[in-house]
């Protein structure tokens, strides 16, 4: 695994895929145990034993990775690309290359500089916080890059992510790029090896790429999804700016 270097201390991390070669399943990272959010605090049984989180739209309340690179003069390239994958013109895996390979010379501190500055949900840590002292996993799952989900560990605590590896090296975008396009094989990898049954599987997403997702786990919800498709796949709907009251639902969700 190579280590992006943004300039912080990062907590110690190891990779629960070969760091060479992740494939379809992306790029996942587990950190230390879960701990009660308050020493002495008695952990709270719960009905789950992993909650997956979307990126952006669940997390982010913008495409932070899009903004960023608007942000970093990539606007007509970035869009363009879009816009032949609206138009059935490439497919995903060419969308994601060829958004990551816009990257290439890029230093990882000025993405995620501009990155920091799309607004995320409100409460994101406590939430964090919250399931971990019920002793439930939190991962973000995503076909983001790697290094931006390591941020967000940083930032808020999760305890791994699934996501797409882009090569980094002494700081910058550089070398292989391969992305995740099926966010169900990625996380179906992890519950394997963590030994995790479905049934005590939750995913919250917001896109039509979270679809698959929905129907290999136990229960699912659309977070402040605007796209039928999804409304429609998940076990329950929410409208909120505030990611505690997915934990909230989820605390009385059977």
């Amino acid at each position: 695994m190579t280590k992006p270097k943004v300039g912080v201390p990062r907590p110690v991390v190891s990779s629960l895929l070969t760091p060479r070669r992740a494939g379809a399943d992306g790029f996942q990272v587990e950190r230390p145990s879960a701990i009660p959010s308050k020493p002495g605090d008695p952990v709270r049984s719960s009905s789950w034993s992993l909650i997956s989180f979307d990126v952006d739209g669940t997390i982010f309340r913008r495409p932070a990775l899009r903004e960023a690179a608007h942000a970093l003069g990539l606007r007509e390239e970035w869009d363009e690309i879009d816009d032949l994958f609206d138009r059935a013109k490439i497919n995903l895996r060419e969308r994601l290359q060829s958004h990551y390979a816009l990257l290439n010379g890029k230093r990882i501190t000025d993405i995620l500089t501009e990155v920091a500055k799309v607004d995320v949900m409100k409460h994101v840590r406590e939430t964090v916080d919250a399931l971990r002292a019920d002793g439930v996993k939190a991962l973000l799952l995503t076909d983001l890059p790697n290094f931006l989900c390591a941020d967000l560990v940083d930032r808020f605590g999760f305890d791994g992510y699934i996501a797409s590896n882009v090569g980094i090296r002494d700081g910058i975008v550089c070398g292989e790029i391969d992305p995740l396009t099926d966010k169900r094989l990625g996380l179906e990898k992890y519950r394997s090896r963590m030994s995790i049954p479905r049934s005590k599987c939750v995913h919250v997403g917001d896109g039509r790429n979270d679809v698959p997702v929905f129907r290999a786990v136990q229960y699912s919800i659309a977070l402040n999804s605007r796209v039928a498709l999804v409304n429609k796949a998940a076990s329950h709907t929410m409208i909120t700016d505030d990611l505690l009251d997915v934990y909230r639902h989820l605390r009385t969700a059977i």
